[in-house]
């Protein structure tokens, strides 16, 4: 039996949940709720929950702010949020597990089955405050098979596609994400990151020469060389002279 809490500073939003829960999910068992972080922080350390379903913002501070007061407790999180673009964004930038509500019941339901099947917790939540306080972040965290990968952009040359994984080539290794490379597009798009091929993206600071003709490539600083597609090279080479 998984046992939870539910923290949202909306009576309604839990209640909502809390139905759900025991409806789709009968492996978790609420142990009880709160509508602020004060409340929550007592009732977890009162009694040490497996999981919590945490609303990112709520009065006398946020989810982040809780979670980093209990730093060191064996627990794991299920952000939950309405459809807010920052808060979003930040949550795919860290990796951390979300909904959005209003919650649908088959979501609820993946998330509730892949807690059980991690073997580790996120603990660095400086990603996601970065981006909720209106920063662009200088690190992204890569959810791989078996653990958080904490890296910095600038280090991603580029990505590539294996079915239902993406691979990040950086400068001193590759990280297998799992999740498919269009994850990653939207979220990199701001770094100055673009689509050269159809299972490729890559990092325009990176690209050291461009060369054109009928097999476009690109030859990237660390000595890769790796094909354009023809339906890409003209956006390509107008962000390349852009970034110039």
């Amino acid at each position: 039996m998984i046992k939870a809490l539910l923290v949202d500073d909306e009576p309604q939003a839990i209640k909502s949940l809390k139905i759900l829960l025991e409806k789709y999910c009968p492996e978790v068992n609420v142990l009880g709720e709160a509508e602020n972080i004060t409340e929550a922080y007592q009732l977890i350390q009162k009694e040490n929950p497996n999981l919590v379903f945490l609303d990112i913002n709520m009065p006398g501070g946020t989810g982040i702010e809780l979670l980093e007061q209990l730093d060191g407790l064996d627990l794991e999180v299920i952000f939950t949020t309405a459809h807010h673009e920052f808060a979003v964004k930040a949550l795919r930038l860290s990796a951390l597990d979300y909904l959005l509500k209003p919650i649908d019941s088959s979501e609820l339901r993946k998330a509730v089955s892949r807690y059980t099947m991690k073997n580790w917790r996120m603990n660095d939540y400086s990603i996601v405050k970065e981006v909720l306080a209106g920063d662009k972040p200088k690190k992204i965290a890569i959810n791989a098979l078996e653990r958080i990968h904490i890296i910095n952009v600038e280090d991603i040359l580029y990505l590539k596609s294996d079915k239902n994984y993406t691979s990040f080539f950086l400068s001193s290794e590759e990280i297998i994400a799992s999740k498919p490379l269009g994850e990653f597009e939207e979220l990199l798009r701001d770094y100055g990151f673009i689509r050269s091929h159809r299972s490729t993206i890559i990092n325009i600071e990176r690209v050291k020469e461009f060369k054109k003709g009928r097999d476009p490539y690109v030859l990237l600083d660390n000595g890769a060389q790796l094909e354009v597609s023809r339906t890409r090279k003209d956006e390509l080479l107008s962000k390349l002279k852009g970034n110039l």
